[in-house]
C-alpha cells in the first residue's frame, strides 16, 4: 500500500511538471541525524553524518511562489556512547519526499517548508564493526516538516535544511508507531544541487 503511495506520488508530480514551466535536478550533500530518545542513563547521544542525494522538481505557481518536490535517498540514525560498552551506531536509511511551498525572497534567495513522507528502506545498530538488523522493529513510514533556506546562483543551488521527525519509526507491535516521544528522526542537510 505504502508502495502504491510513493508511485502515486511520483507519477503526480511528472504530471504536474508536464504542464507548468517545471525545472528538474540532482542534488546531494551531507546530512547530522539525531533521533529523540526517553532519558537513557549513562548515554551520550551524538549526531551522525551521513549522505543524502536525488532528485527535484521546482514548478512554479507565479513569480514568487514554487512547489518544490524532491525524491532523495537520506542516510539517517544517531550515536550513542555508552558507558562501559562504546559507542553504538543506528543507521537508518529512507526514500525520503518532501513536498514544500517556496518563497523567492530574492532573486538569489529563496526559503521554503512543508510535509516530508519518509519510507524507510533499511535500519541497522553497529558496534565494534557487528551489526544488527532492526528493520523489523520499525514502521515502514514516518512523517516530517522540512524548513529551509537556498541560494542560487544560476543553475546551481545551495541548500540548508531542517527535517523535524512528527512520527516516530518505531513499532508499537501493531504496525503503527508509538505515541511517546522517542525514536523520531531529526536530520539537517547541506546540499549542492544543479537544475537543467
Amino acid at each position: 500500500m505504502r508502495k502504491i503511495f510513493l508511485v502515486s506520488l511520483l507519477v503526480g508530480f511528472m504530471v504536474f511538471g508536464a504542464v507548468a514551466q517545471t525545472s528538474f535536478g540532482i542534488k546531494g550533500g551531507l546530512t547530522l541525524g539525531r533521533m529523540s530518545n526517553d532519558e537513557m542513563t549513562g548515554v551520550d547521544e551524538k549526531f551522525k553524518m551521513g549522505f543524502a542525494g536525488g532528485g527535484m522538481m521546482i514548478m512554479p505557481l507565479n513569480e514568487q511562489m514554487h512547489i518544490q518536490a524532491e525524491a532523495m535517498y537520506v542516510m539517517k540514525g544517531e550515536k550513542w556512547d555508552v558507558d562501559g560498552i562504546g559507542e553504538i551506531t543506528v543507521n537508518v536509511n529512507v526514500i525520503e519526499i518532501p513536498v514544500m511551498l517556496r518563497f523567492m525572497a530574492s532573486k538569489y534567495m529563496a526559503v521554503y517548508g512543508g510535509p516530508s513522507f519518509n519510507y524507510i528502506m533499511s535500519a541497522e545498530t553497529e558496534l565494534d564493526g557487528e551489526t544488527d538488523d532492526i528493520k523489523d522493529d520499525l514502521v515502514d513510514m514516518s512523517f516530517g516538516l522540512s524548513l529551509g533556506a537556498q541560494y542560487m546562483m544560476d543553475k546551481i543551488v545551495f541548500d540548508a535544511r531542517y527535517d523535524l521527525g512528527l512520527t516516530s519509526i518505531v513499532d508499537d507491535g501493531s504496525g503503527a508507531p508509538v505515541e511517546e516521544d522517542q525514536g523520531r528522526l531529526s536530520t539537517i542537510y547541506v546540499t549542492v544541487g544543479y537544475l537543467f
